[in-house]
């Protein structure tokens, strides 16, 4: 084409010129063709030979991981809260509960991206002798995997964060016994009958309502997930 738009070219440039810039031109354009065809076919080579089933694989480790890792975070926080806390027995491990429900959205991403992996069967020649899952069907795995992952380590990170808060009301609480100020630990003297200087706010409605909002995070990037698998 180039070379085409050259000829048309040539009658409005001098001979002289034409015969040398000409020349020269087309010399380099040939040379960035041949290159731009090199690099073309070698992309396109790397592209095609990455293995969808590695791309769902990663889908699956990302998923379950990530969750685990957001779950871990608020299960911590959770924890202490749970120790501290004088709402019951039942109301003090709802936060923890909520928490563990982040790494069952990452298990079940992860469960139905493994149930994928039978249907790319790899022969000895290196073809793949079932057609059901493609390059594109990998990247959408892949997708699938992050979506949950991230979002359930968004939503464990926020649910760390406000539990923190909530335990940090009694962090710095202290009985004082005569002139010396005492810090009472995590758990009291009385086994986890925890002295009144330590109690966290109690599980209320308000705090339910911000846990629940908190976790959603993570049930938007469930339904992303499912959707991407289901497509």
């Amino acid at each position: 084409k180039i070379q085409a738009l050259l000829r048309l070219l040539a009658p409005f440039i001098p001979s002289f010129s034409h015969s040398i810039h000409s020349s020269y031109v087309v010399k380099q354009i040939t040379k960035a063709d041949c290159f731009f065809e090199i690099f073309c076919s070698r992309s396109n080579t790397t592209m095609t030979s990455i293995d969808p089933a590695f791309l769902t694989g990663l889908g699956a480790v990302f998923s379950i991981f990530l969750a685990a890792i957001g779950s871990a975070t608020a299960s911590a926080e959770a924890g202490i809260y749970a120790l501290r806390s004088r709402s019951g027995f039942v109301k003090s491990f709802i936060p923890i509960v909520i928490s563990g429900v982040l790494a069952i959205y990452g298990i079940i991403v992860s469960v139905l991206l493994s149930g994928k992996l039978h249907h790319a069967t790899v022969g000895d020649d290196g073809s793949e002798n079932s057609t059901t899952i493609t390059t594109t069907d990998g990247y959408r795995f892949l997708c699938a995997g992050l979506s949950v992952g991230l979002a359930c380590a968004a939503s464990g990170y926020g649910m760390a964060s406000f539990i923190k808060q909530a335990n940090a009301t009694s962090n710095k609480t202290s009985t004082t016994t005569g002139s010396s100020s005492v810090t009472e630990p995590l758990i009291g003297r009385d086994g986890l009958n925890v002295d009144s200087t330590m109690a966290v706010p109690p599980f209320d409605l308000r705090y339910g309502f911000v846990m629940v909002f908190l976790e959603a995070i993570a049930l938007y990037g469930l339904i992303v997930a499912l959707v991407l698998i289901g497509k």
